[in-house]
């Protein structure tokens, strides 16, 4: 009786671990957005990213419509898991996203990507 709990233990351990070992980590993408004011990397600056619904050209291109923010760590980098935001899982096409750093309401620059499932896209924000 103790080896068939032990080995029904043993199975479901063992589903468990196969289960938590999926392939979703390979396909997260991520965007990493550097800060520059004056040409120096700034940190805990806040980012907002925004679809192309929401372009620079649109009056919703505000904080407040703003899809995820991240802050800029000490190396002036705000990083950006879109998984956490887009089911990019089924997706085989490129997704096209805006950065944008604010004083309020006001844009004080942003700049555009253009990614897929499992890249990683870096671009500059300077003001």
């Amino acid at each position: 009786m103790k080896k068939s709990i032990i080995s029904i233990l043993s199975v479901i351990l063992l589903s468990l671990i196969v289960i938590s070992c999926s392939k979703d980590d390979e396909d997260n993408s991520y965007a990493k957005i550097t800060v520059k004011k004056s040409g120096e990397l700034k940190s805990g600056v806040a980012v907002y990213m925004f679809t192309d619904d929401y372009d620079p050209t649109s009056s919703s291109f505000k904080p407040l419509f703003a899809y995820k923010t991240a802050v800029t760590e000490s190396d002036g980098v705000a990083t950006f898991n879109l998984q956490d935001v887009f089911d990019l899982r089924g997706s085989d096409s490129e997704l096209k996203l805006y950065f944008g750093v604010f004083d309020a309401d006001a844009v004080l620059d942003y700049t555009a990507i253009s990614i897929n499932k499992g890249e990683t896209k870096t671009a500059t924000i300077s003001y």
